[in-house]
């Protein structure tokens, strides 16, 4: 497993799986558009919506990239990246809310993003790395590092049964 292969992998998905934690400390999964700006995703999403309210209150999230149903040859061993990452709120004012505002026009309806961005219920975060892992198929599970590089393979002890004999 390389990296280019990761990000192959990656750069199939237009939307991510995010799980957030509500402000009483549930979990609540999401799923929201994305793009990215070297290593970071960003996401263009409303505090009316609960995955928004819940960025604003924990900045820790997991974020899922998983293989189409329809397409996995075995569901058991179904192709996903799960990443760790640290979110930020990125304000109107800043550069960098322009570079990825022009980033989704480019990947996106470019319409309805300048529409959503003159919203004041719509908030751009960035989703930064901390960690992450990689599973390409039974016994092809690897652990990605802050850039989303493999560093090392995941090794279990597989055990028949469930000690009963």
């Amino acid at each position: 497993m390389t990296t280019i292969e990761v990000e192959s992998f990656l750069e199939t998905f237009q939307t991510l799986v995010m799980a957030s934690l509500t402000p009483e400390g549930e979990p609540h999964a999401s799923t929201a558009p994305y793009v990215r700006i070297d290593n970071d995703f960003y996401i263009l999403i409303s505090t009316v919506a609960q995955h928004g309210r819940n960025l604003l209150v924990n900045p820790n999230v997991s974020l899922l990239f998983v293989e189409d149903e329809s397409q996995c040859v075995q569901p058991f061993a179904r192709k996903r990246v799960t990443i760790e990452a640290i979110v930020s709120e990125i304000m109107r004012e800043d550069e960098l809310f322009t570079r990825a505002i022009e980033r989704f026009k480019a990947h996106f309806d470019s319409e309805l993003v300048t529409s959503l961005t003159q919203m004041g219920d719509f908030h751009l975060f960035k989703l930064s790395p901390k960690s992450g892992s990689v599973v390409m198929g039974f016994g092809k599970a690897y652990r990605l590092d802050h850039n989303l590089e493999v560093i090392t393979q995941i090794m279990g002890q597989h055990q028949k049964g469930h000690g009963n004999g």
